[in-house]
């Protein structure tokens, strides 16, 4: 650990991201309740969360552009831009114009930046640390990315109860100055990451095609009937969970206002980072994989579903959080049976369909959450969102296809035969 943090680079990205991170917390918990509170309306939580998300399904022709920019210009630049639209927020309500439009139109604007910047800080790792320290250097990002985004979303809340959305947004901006700053201490040993030579001189477009071709390849590793069965249920689950999140500025509202709205976007992120912990700790990856996350989404289905029911605020944060447990489980073992059941030269192109098909459905249900809670109540949404998915949960537990799946630690590339 002590070698790793001798790492001048390193030290400097690391902190950069912190502080990133803190900005991006600080930036995200603060929006949506600014967009609550403009509007009045789950509808529009749901329509921001929805240009929030969308700008993911470029990360499909992103990574090309991002291997061929130079790194240094590119992680300062995106900062100083997110310093330039955040601070549009408080001048534009300074000077008495600041309306619903206003913060919609720069939220998927900070969200592209965001799709450059993280990739961006990761593909920087290779070339500033040795070999055999990647594995803790990217411990390391994750861990600060998680535990600064529980803390400072909790913290989030608490501002916009004493100080107001408004303010925050200074916070936010300078979170990302201090950061861009920082960024200019780098002292990189290559200027870009990719120099393209005679051979691989391809054009954007060329690489695009050549990416879908191989996506197209990745989806049909897909259409076997685990893989089906497994995305079918997962697809579901993560429409039923970004619909929740689309409505949670108002269901916390109705528990007492912003700083509940902090502390269970927290509660969530502390949920996903013990779920993972407990992957390894429970030595969960034993356990047959149907069985598994039978168990798991049929838990965060009767969290949702009690939820939905309980009216005091800590205790419903406390469910909140224990509902999120299981997607830390799944985020760890999903991505473990991939890499242990695909053959090494189909790994990459399985791996883009899955987070392509995921990004995808994540918009759509930020509107269709917002849409119905904008009709019926928050709670109603948690109801409903429970209830999809504890019937995903008893459609796996009678599916011979997913229970005659062997436990993660036993797949094989020869298990389903890809």
């Amino acid at each position: 650990m002590k070698g790793i943090l001798r790492n001048f680079n390193f030290v400097i990205l690391l902190i950069g991201r912190c502080l990133s991170n803190i900005g991006s917390s600080l930036y995200a918990v603060a929006a949506m309740w600014l967009v609550y509170e403009l509007g009045g309306s789950s509808f529009y939580t749901g329509l921001a969360l929805f240009l929030t998300q969308a700008p993911a399904l470029l990360q499909v022709i992103l990574g090309p552009v991002i291997d061929r920019i130079r790194m240094k210009k590119l992680l300062i630049y995106t900062q100083i831009l997110q310093v330039l639209l955040l601070l549009a927020v408080p001048i534009a309500d300074a000077l008495g114009f600041l309306s619903i439009g206003v913060v919609l139109f720069i939220m998927p604007i900070v969200s592209l930046c965001n799709q450059f910047l993280y990739p961006a800080q990761l593909s920087i790792l290779p070339r500033i640390l040795k070999k055999e320290q990647l594995t803790k250097g990217n411990s390391i990002f994750a861990v600060a990315y998680q535990g600064t985004e529980a803390l400072f979303d909790a913290l989030a809340g608490l501002l916009l109860a004493v100080i107001g959305a408004v303010v925050v947004f200074y916070i936010n901006s300078l979170m990302f100055l201090l950061s861009a700053l920082l960024f200019l201490a780098l002292r990189l040993p290559f200027i870009s990451l990719s120099e393209p030579s005679s051979s691989e001189n391809q054009t954007i477009k060329g690489m695009v095609l050549e990416y879908f071709s191989q996506l197209k390849e990745g989806i049909k590793v897909l259409f076997h009937p685990f893989f089906l069965w497994l995305l079918g249920g997962v697809l579901f689950v993560n429409l039923a969970g970004t619909a929740m999140f689309a409505i949670l500025p108002a269901f916390s509202d109705s528990h007492g206002g912003p700083q509940y709205y902090g502390l269970f976007l927290s509660a969530a992120g502390i949920g996903v980072i013990t779920g993972a912990a407990l992957v390894s700790l429970l030595k969960l990856q034993r356990i047959r994989v149907g069985r598994l996350y039978t168990a798991v989404i049929a838990l965060i289905g009767i969290c949702m579903i009690v939820l939905s029911f309980v009216s005091n605020p800590w205790i419903s944060i406390i469910l909140f959080g224990i509902a999120w447990l299981p997607a830390g489980i799944i985020n760890v073992t999903s991505q473990v049976i991939i890499q242990s059941s695909i053959p090494d030269h189909m790994l990459g192109r399985v791996m883009a369909a899955v987070m392509g098909i995921s990004a995808g459905i994540a918009p759509i249900g930020a509107l269709l959450g917002g849409a119905v809670g904008a009709v019926m109540t928050s709670a109603s949404v948690i109801l409903g969102g429970g209830m999809i998915m504890f019937i995903v949960a008893v459609i796996w537990k009678f599916s011979k296809t997913m229970q005659r799946v062997p436990a993660v630690k036993d797949l094989t590339p020869d298990t389903f035969k890809v």
